[in-house]
């Protein structure tokens, strides 16, 4: 049987060594304990989603915040490689 793979998700769930510091975009810094990376869920080209953990809650990060270097670090280092999705 054959096919053509319209989509294909990558997820990738840190648990951080050390808290590191986020500021949203209300202005509240908070110690992000884990983040959530997921590649892939729509047609734009380079979108990541990203979900900070803190201790007793989570939030995504809205793709137009600013993302600190520890983040887009952990963003490159787990990226996977090639094209995340191709849809048809």
């Amino acid at each position: 049987m054959t096919g053509t793979v319209r989509q294909v998700q990558h997820r990738v769930s840190i648990d951080l060594d050390a808290p590191q510091e986020f500021t949203d975009l209300v202005g509240r810094t908070r110690k992000v304990y884990a983040v959530r990376i997921e590649y892939g869920l729509s047609s734009i080209a380079d979108r990541v989603d990203v979900v900070v953990e803190y201790a007793d809650s989570a939030a995504l990060v809205p793709p137009v915040a600013d993302r600190p270097d520890w983040m887009q670090a952990l963003i490159a280092e787990h990226k996977p490689a090639g094209p995340t999705y191709r849809l048809t």
